[in-house]
C-alpha cells in the first residue's frame, strides 16, 4: 500500500512540474496569439520594460519586452516579435544577459563560479526539459568543464543545441560562459555569461509579385511625380506622406534635404523603365526608373530610380549618376 502511494506521489510531482515550465515557456509559436503570450506573462507577475534599442524590420513591429526576477544568474528578458500587419508571431527570444540590462559593455566584470555555476544549470534543465518534450537535440559544444571558462582561453565555454519539432518551427539555445578579458587598441573582448533561447516561426509567407499593369503604372508615376514636387518644394512633410510605413520612422529630415541637393529640378523626368526589384530577403518591389529629358546619352548618364510598396508608398529614392 505504501508503495502504491509512493508512486501517485511521484507522478503527481511530475505532473506539477510540467505545468510550471508550460506556463514559463510556449513553444506553439504557430497556435499562441501575442495576446496570449502577453497575459501568460502578466499570470507570471512580471515586469513590461521599454525597448532601449530601435528594432528596424519590414516586416516585423517594435518587439514587446518582459523582465522576469531571477536569483543569483541575471534576470530574463522575454522579446515577443510579431508582424506588423497582423500581429501574428514572427519569434521570441529569451535572454538571460546582465550586459543588456546594464548597458555597460566592454567590461572586465568577471563572474564567480556559483554564477557560472548556476547559469550552466539553468541551461541544463531548459535543455532537457526541452528534450522531455521534442527528444534529443542537434548539439554542439560543451558546458562541463568550467576550467575553460576561468583560464586564459578566448571564447570560454560555449554549447548550440537545436530542435525541429515540425517543419516551420525552430527552437534554438545557446550559452557563452567565459571570464577572459583582452583589450587590444581599440579591440576589447569582455567575459561574456550569457544564454539565449530563441523560438522561431519558419514558415514561409508566399510572396506576391507586385502587378504592374499599364494602370498602375499611371499611378506610381503620377506618386512619383508628385513626391519629387514635394521635395522641389522644400514641403518636407508633405514629402515624409508619401513614404512607406517600412522606412518613414528612420528618415531624417537632413536626409531628405541630401536627396534634395541631387535632383536637378530645373530639368524635365522622363519615365524609361518600369519593372520588379527583389529585396535580400526575397520581398519584390515595383520600381520606376527615371533619365533627364535633354539627356541623350545611351545609358543616360543621370537617372533616379524610385521603388514601392505593395501599397503604392515609397520605400526608397536613388539619384544616379554613371562615373565619367
Amino acid at each position: 500500500m505504501k508503495k502504491t502511494l509512493r508512486h501517485i506521489l511521484t507522478f503527481g510531482f511530475v505532473l506539477i512540474g510540467i505545468a510550471v515550465y508550460g506556463q514559463e515557456f510556449n513553444f506553439d509559436i504557430h497556435n499562441t496569439t501575442l495576446n496570449e503570450y502577453l497575459e501568460m506573462e502578466r499570470n507570471l507577475g512580471n515586469e513590461q520594460i521599454p525597448n532601449i534599442r530601435n528594432h528596424i524590420s519590414a516586416e516585423n513591429a517594435q518587439p514587446i519586452k518582459f523582465r522576469r526576477k531571477q536569483k543569483i544568474i541575471s534576470d530574463l528578458v522575454g522579446h515577443y516579435y510579431f508582424k506588423k500587419k497582423d500581429s501574428t508571431m514572427s519569434y521570441i527570444r529569451y535572454e538571460w544577459d546582465e550586459s543588456l540590462l546594464t548597458l555597460k559593455a566592454n567590461t572586465n566584470d568577471k563572474k564567480s563560479k556559483k554564477y557560472q555555476k548556476a547559469l550552466i544549470r539553468k541551461f541544463n534543465e531548459i535543455e532537457k526539459m526541452i528534450a522531455n518534450i521534442y527528444g534529443e537535440p542537434v548539439s554542439e559544444g560543451d558546458l562541463s568543464d568550467l576550467r575553460i571558462a576561468n583560464d586564459d582561453i578566448k571564447g570560454g565555454l560555449k554549447k548550440n543545441v537545436k530542435w525541429f519539432p515540425n517543419d516551420s518551427t525552430e527552437i534554438e539555445m545557446y550559452a557563452n560562459v567565459s571570464n577572459y578579458y583582452e583589450k587590444r587598441g581599440m579591440v576589447t573582448t569582455s567575459p561574456t555569461h550569457r544564454i539565449r533561447l530563441y523560438v522561431r516561426n519558419t514558415k514561409k509567407t508566399e510572396q506576391i509579385t507586385p502587378e504592374l499593369s499599364e494602370m498602375r503604372i499611371d499611378s506610381l508615376n503620377g506618386i512619383s511625380k508628385q513626391y519629387i514636387a514635394s521635395l522641389e518644394d522644400g514641403n518636407l512633410e508633405k514629402s515624409k506622406s508619401y513614404l512607406s510605413e517600412m522606412i518613414i520612422e528612420q528618415v531624417t529630415d537632413e536626409q531628405l534635404k541630401a536627396l534634395i541637393s541631387g535632383i536637378d529640378f530645373d530639368r524635365e523626368l522622363e519615365l524609361v523603365y518600369s519593372g520588379i526589384q527583389m529585396a535580400m530577403n526575397g520581398k519584390a518591389f515595383a520600381m520606376l526608373q527615371y533619365k533627364y529629358n535633354d539627356d541623350q546619352n545611351s545609358p543616360p548618364k543621370e537617372m533616379i530610380k524610385v521603388i514601392f510598396d505593395d501599397k503604392n508608398k515609397i520605400v526608397g529614392i536613388q539619384p544616379m549618376k554613371m562615373q565619367n
